[in-house]
């Protein structure tokens, strides 16, 4: 349990901020308003946080806020712009918490509202979709919990929402730590399957490996992009948990790993404490090259629209859409060759940047 700190001139308490927290909450903030942005232009939306914890942080003497108020502040900020109105859900089991959410946004004066569930996800989550009957508006679901008493069939349900995403908080450490058949029903909901029962004697890396594979196996049976980001200890390279992303469209997928990259020096995983020191042309010479040759190997003597392309590999690979793009575009005149559609610019220019439609022909041995 969190331990509650309390400043003086606030009515409401503090969690102390860790950095694993801080970073999880950066890339959060910054794809929801993206999300925010592109689908709220036709739709009206949906925002639901489930286990929303105490909606306060101290990091030494600064104050930060939890991902219902970020979510509340992106909201406002776009209001204007917004073609229709973007709903806040706020799912948590503490009463506390919950009373302590409500002050944040009294003293934040926010004008959005959110509607407050005191109550367990699953049965809520489920309570609101049989009313529903899955006919809901474009949902963002911010899934992180304690433990991992999340049942797959729910996330299923989830997903069958047009164009809903889900951010999940998949606690490996626990997961791995309790992996036997003490909690086999738990196991079996929350993997939505019994494969699981083939790892347990599995250890070290290749036992991470096989658990992230599995569970990433069946997100893919409910949602086209799943892509994992691994989350660290602060103070060691050793795996926390993964932030798992669900979506329907590529694009998504590609934003995701953008933001990610935003916050860890153009990486897609949060190391903890950095062993080694590689400067940033000395990484990107490096990426390029694994790309270069990923690349070549998978598609030699082939012809592939670009759009194609990012569909087949965007959350299979580590690799972001621009560093693709722009290895795409240090090969051309070498290893490929690509037929712009449209060749010119609006302007009548010649056309250099790679698009959606351009068909990249990859050369032969």
């Amino acid at each position: 349990m969190m331990e509650k700190i309390y400043r003086e001139g606030y009515n409401f308490f503090f969690w102390e901020y860790e950095p694993q927290t801080k970073i999880k909450h950066f890339v959060f903030q910054e794809y929801f308003d993206k999300w925010v942005k592109i689908l709220g232009k036709w739709n009206e939306l949906n925002y639901f946080d489930c286990y929303a914890g105490s909606g306060a942080y101290l990091e030494k003497d600064n104050i930060y806020y939890g991902s219902p108020i970020l979510a509340a502040e992106i909201i406002e900020k776009h209001e204007a712009n917004l073609g229709r109105k973007v709903n806040i859900v706020i799912i948590e089991q503490d009463k506390a918490n919950i009373e302590n959410i409500q002050q944040i946004f009294q003293y934040k004066n926010l004008k959005t509202k959110p509607r407050i569930i005191e109550g367990d996800f699953d049965e809520t989550i489920n309570d609101i979709l049989d009313k529903a009957r899955e006919h809901l508006n474009p949902t963002f679901f911010f899934i992180d919990p304690f433990g991992f008493k999340i049942r797959y069939k729910t996330l299923k349900r989830i997903m069958s929402i047009p164009k809903s995403e889900i951010l999940l908080n998949f606690m490996f450490t626990q997961i791995n730590r309790f992996l036997s058949d003490n909690l086999e029903m738990t196991l079996n909901e929350l993997f939505g399957c019994r494969e699981w029962k083939a790892l347990r004697n599995i250890t070290g890396a290749q036992r991470e490996q096989k658990i992230v594979s599995l569970y990433r196996k069946k997100l893919k049976e409910i949602a086209d992009y799943v892509f994992p980001y691994r989350i660290c200890f602060p103070d060691r390279e050793r795996t926390y948990y993964y932030l798992f992303h669900l979506t329907k469209h590529f694009k998504g997928c590609s934003i995701m790993k953008s933001s990610f990259a935003k916050f860890n020096y153009g990486d897609i995983e949060f190391s903890g404490p950095k062993h080694g020191h590689i400067s940033f042309f000395e990484l990107k010479d490096i990426k390029t090259s694994e790309i270069k040759n990923f690349l070549l190997r998978k598609y030699q003597g082939l012809k592939k629209r670009y759009e194609d392309l990012l569909v087949e590999n965007i959350d299979s690979v580590p690799f972001l859409e621009s560093d693709i793009k722009n290895t795409l575009k240090d090969m051309e005149g070498k290893e490929i060759k690509v037929k712009r559609t449209p060749e010119l610019t609006p302007t009548g220019r010649k056309r250099k940047s790679i698009e959606l439609n351009d068909i990249i022909s990859f050369k032969g041995e």
